[in-house]
């Protein structure tokens, strides 16, 4: 038997019910029980429905290598003679590079190896070993052609795999695919072609090795010396072009949830719990229950999409990404995924790979009937009518389809079940309309999962201001390791990001070499009093709630101000821009958010309560007809005693005139059936 927790609960629709909601969160995740284990669960459950509130170097190719440390390259395709793979402090990264900077450090290379060939060539006068490799490859070049001879080394596999196939042994068919014989035959083709494509990529450098070394020693010379000045500039860009990489990559974040999302700690745990890590040991136990569909919703500019684009980032290796089309016409919603979802399982079957398949704005394909939100019209406000009124009468046909497709969609298919549903896929939804998708879909038990994401608050709050803090910290840190550049002036002048003020500043201040000087506490260590802040930034019901959009922006605004008059610490200027700035959730816009979650979770909890009532009702019969052991008959018991204890205390409130909550009017309603059953 299973017991269904509340958050991946069918979500039985009650929307006048908010009271119930609040009190009915924070449930458990799904996981099979125990007969006696429901006991324990139902015990649990009906606790939840009472009243509880709740350092200078001399040669350039040093001077490589120090710039390269200091600005914390990776090596990637970088040769270990020219950037050696540097130590990391312990604390730090590596920024990955960018694509203007690896052109650059695949320039240097290049130039690097012309220049030591010519220097062999001139001290030693004798062909140096790399000149013969460059006109053996630039020879093997010119008499490979590809074509011809993958079609040559195929005929050959292919008569030696027939020749397995059909071989005999002791008078007995020898049964092989001759696949061995085949790859063996067709070695010498990879191995030629690989060296091919490999002179292919490189054969301009390779003919100007070749070239060097045919001119005449003065011609040798000043080609070297011309050389050597291309290195130097390519190396003078090569700072320039990693700090604006570096700024792209602090204005576009990216890698995993952790990196782009800070705080939120709640929502991040139950994506890994309920989501991503099931799907990651998937590909080693394909058995893992994943749920159908997880849908994502919350205030716009929360992180919704930041975080999609972690998962997707986390999950790459084990499952295809794919982005539903959203310019497909409402009618032809089925077709599309029915699609997507045959792509899905071929490319399980071929590659054992699963699909995530994101759908932003759900509300548009899914949406409930205007017939049907006129039986749940308390706490629709406006623009609820306006989606209803799009989408509400044209999406019948669609919700029929989801709601069989939904029941084995996330299986892993196989060539024989003939249930072409089975696709090894989960939706993931964003929206920001969760109530108004349509009842059938979202109370489907174990089908749909929701997830909200909330205004950060409190601790969540304090770790997104940190998080932007220290995005201006290390860009900060980044310009101070290149002031002692020759050309960081022209470094600094090629950055659009910063302002012709904060330029002058800088440049100014590295000049003077007091940029060192320069520093953002990132802990926020140095504020006057960070828990009030904290407290007055929180969300409220009468200021509304910042979004993380708007304290990223705020920050990027303070920094800004503090490159162009660094006197004060950069805080100071962020609550200049906090006073001069308006809460972009308003408070109509955070009490709407916090309805609709309050209609969604009450749905939530409605199905969880029901489920649970049928599984106990069940366990009475299965008591009464003998059905049972002695310890669970035991525990029914215990449970029952328990459950006429509760009845009393409701009849006593009912007895004194006191009015029930909705949870208390429902428990009551359940206690009595089954203390009915019972006697």
């Amino acid at each position: 038997m299973k017991i269904q927790k509340i958050s991946n609960q069918p979500q039985r629709t009650n929307w006048n019910s908010q009271k119930t909601n609040q009190q009915n969160k924070n449930v458990n995740s799904t996981m099979p029980i125990s007969n006696a284990d429901t006991l324990m669960f139902m015990g649990n459950k009906m606790d939840l429905v009472k009243r509880v509130a709740t350092p200078v170097a001399e040669s350039l190719d040093d001077a490589l290598m120090v710039g390269m440390k200091k600005l914390n390259i990776t090596t990637g395709t970088v040769t270990a003679r020219f950037l050696p793979r540097m130590e990391q402090a312990a604390n730090k990264e590596k920024v990955p590079m960018g694509v203007y900077t690896k052109t650059l450090i695949d320039k240097i290379n290049a130039t690097s190896e012309r220049i030591k060939t010519l220097e062999e060539t001139i001290v030693t006068q004798v062909k140096p070993q790399r000149v013969k490799d460059a006109e053996a490859d630039i020879s093997f070049y010119y008499s490979w052609d590809d074509s011809v001879q993958e079609a040559k080394y195929k005929e050959i596999a292919t008569k030696a795999r027939k020749a397995e196939r059909d071989r005999y042994w002791k008078g007995f068919k020898w049964m092989s695919s001759g696949d061995e014989k085949y790859d063996e035959a067709m070695r010498p083709y990879y191995s030629g072609s690989v060296r091919y494509y490999r002179v292919k990529n490189d054969l301009d450098n390779l003919r100007s090795i070749v070239a060097d070394h045919n001119n005449s020693v003065s011609a040798q010379r000043e080609t070297l010396e011309a050389l050597k000045r291309e290195k130097e500039s390519y190396v003078a860009q090569l700072t320039s072009a990693h700090l604006g990489d570096y700024v792209n990559q602090t204005v576009n974040q990216s890698g995993g949830i952790n990196q782009r999302i800070a705080g939120y700690v709640d929502v991040k745990d139950r994506i890994r719990k309920d989501f991503t890590t099931p799907l990651i040991n998937s590909r080693e136990n394909p058995s893992v229950s994943l749920p159908n569909a997880v849908v994502l919703y919350g205030a716009t500019g929360v992180g919704k999409t930041e975080m999609l684009r972690g998962i997707e980032q986390e999950c790459k290796n084990v499952a295809e990404v794919v982005h539903f089309p959203m310019d497909t016409p409402l009618k032809k919603f089925p077709d599309t995924v029915k699609a997507l979802l045959e792509q899905a399982r071929n490319r399980y079957i071929r590659e054992n790979k699963r699909t995530i398949l994101l759908i932003d704005e759900a509300e548009k394909y899914m949406c409930m009937s205007r017939t049907k939100a006129d039986r749940l019209a308390s706490g629709f406000e406006a623009d609820d009518f306006d989606v209803l009124a799009r989408y509400g009468d044209d999406d019948a046909d669609n919700i029929t389809f989801l709601k069989s497709l939904l029941d084995r969609i996330s299986e892993t298919p196989n060539l024989n079940d003939g249930q072409r549903t089975k696709s090894a896929t989960t939706l993931f939804i964003t929206t920001n309309y969760p109530h108004l998708i349509d009842q059938d879909l979202m109370r489907r038990k174990g089908k749909f999962t929701p997830i909200a994401v909330h205004p950060a608050k409190d601790v969540n709050l304090e770790e997104v201001i940190k998080h932007y803090f220290k995005q201006s910290s290390d860009l900060l840190e980044q310009i101070k390791l290149l002031a002692p550049q020759g050309n960081f002036p022209e470094i600094i002048r090629g950055q659009v990001r910063f302002s012709d003020k904060a330029k002058r500043v800088l440049i100014e201040k590295g000049n003077n070499g007091s940029l060192n000087n320069m520093y953002i506490n990132h802990e926020l260590s140095d504020w006057p009093n960070l828990e009030r802040f904290i407290k007055f930034m929180n969300p409220s019901d009468k200021r509304g709630a910042y979004s993380n959009v708007e304290i990223k922006d705020m920050i990027s605004r303070a920094f800004d101000r503090y490159l162009e008059n660094p006197t004060q610490p950069m805080y100071k200027y962020f609550f200049e821009v906090k006073d001069e700035t308006v809460r972009d959730i308003t408070p109509a816009r955070y009490s709407k958010f916090k309805t609709i979650y309050s209609m969604v979770n009450d749905k939530v909890d409605s199905e969880s309560l029901g489920q649970a009532e049928k599984e106990f009702s069940d366990l009475i019969n299965s008591y009464q007809n003998g059905e049972l052991d002695e310890t669970v008959c035991k525990r029914v018991e215990q449970q029952m005693e328990h459950i006429q204890n509760e009845l009393e205390k409701l009849n006593a409130i009912r007895k004194n005139g006191i009015p029930f909550t909705e949870a208390e009017q429902s428990q009551y309603e359940i206690f009595t059936k089954w203390s009915n059953m019972w006697e």
